[in-house]
């Protein structure tokens, strides 16, 4: 079989499974906004507010690139991304905050970077797929805890040590989940990362800008430890896009010169 017929026939195979959402009555397409919202992530409307669009319309008019011209690492790095980073870690208590172009992006860069070989990664079932596939595609062994149970935590690293486990272990949660509305037992996962000599890294996406002294998230008080990760994301209440990666300046020094996001 030729190229072009190769090609045919996984299209064929595509379609085939287009159609059989259709008949389960769950394929979906993009569409435009219509009806009341009951979805948005944009908890504060600042999304479409006429402040954020005219400071927006001020930074063009001062100059500020349209584009990025490339890697923040080649040609991509900007006045405006070093403030934005030295307002937001001084503004979340970190010592160092680190732009990426989504929470997505953010995620994935940190558990394929941060965690190394011989290291594990123990991920609350329910965390965000993104925290999923960059532990996934990462180098550290990877383990499922029971939903908000820092028990659940607890025994996996004791399991992987008993296994002779001798690198770092990395707790991931989520502040706050948006599928269910619960929250993480964060004082309980940060005795657990004390215990072990282990880091917590907390995905702060669903309570940035609504949750916290002004919006600080909920792992307010914990961050500017030297084993807290966080991830806010600018896409949801911060009415903008893109995401912060808040830690330790030496983890954000190292992920600008390994992360491959």
């Amino acid at each position: 079989m030729n190229g072009r017929a190769n090609g045919r026939a996984l299209l064929d195979r595509y379609e085939a499974s287009l159609r059989g959402l259709a008949r389960k009555d769950r394929l979906r397409s993009l569409s435009g906004r219509s009806g009341a919202d009951f979805a948005s992530n944009d908890y504060l409307g600042l999304a479409r507010s006429k402040r954020m669009a005219e400071a927006v319309a001020a930074a063009l008019a001062a100059g500020t690139p349209i584009g990025a011209t490339g890697s923040r690492l080649l040609r991509g790095n900007d006045p405006e991304h070093e403030a934005l980073e030295a307002k937001a870690a001084g503004f979340f208590g970190a010592e160092r905050a680190l732009f990426f172009g989504g929470g997505y992006v953010a995620n994935f860069a940190v558990l394929t970077t941060l965690p190394q070989k011989g290291d594990l990664i123990v991920l609350d079932e329910l965390v965000h797929a993104s925290a999923h596939e960059g532990a996934r595609a990462g180098r550290a062994e990877v383990m499922l805890a029971a939903h908000n149970d820092a028990e659940a935590v607890n025994d996996a690293i004791r399991s992987w040590r008993g296994r002779g486990g001798a690198g770092r272990a990395w707790i991931v949660a989520e502040s706050l989940y948006s599928m269910d509305g619960d929250r993480a037992p964060l004082g309980e996962l940060t005795e657990v990362a004390d215990r072990h000599d282990a880091f917590l890294f907390v995905d702060e996406a669903h309570a940035t800008g609504v949750y916290g002294p002004s919006g600080r998230g909920l792992a307010h008080d914990l961050e500017g430890r030297d084993n807290i990760v966080a991830l806010h994301t600018c896409g949801k209440a911060l009415g903008a896009s893109g995401a912060l990666v808040t830690a330790p300046a030496v983890l954000c020094d190292f992920l600008v010169n390994r992360c491959r996001p």
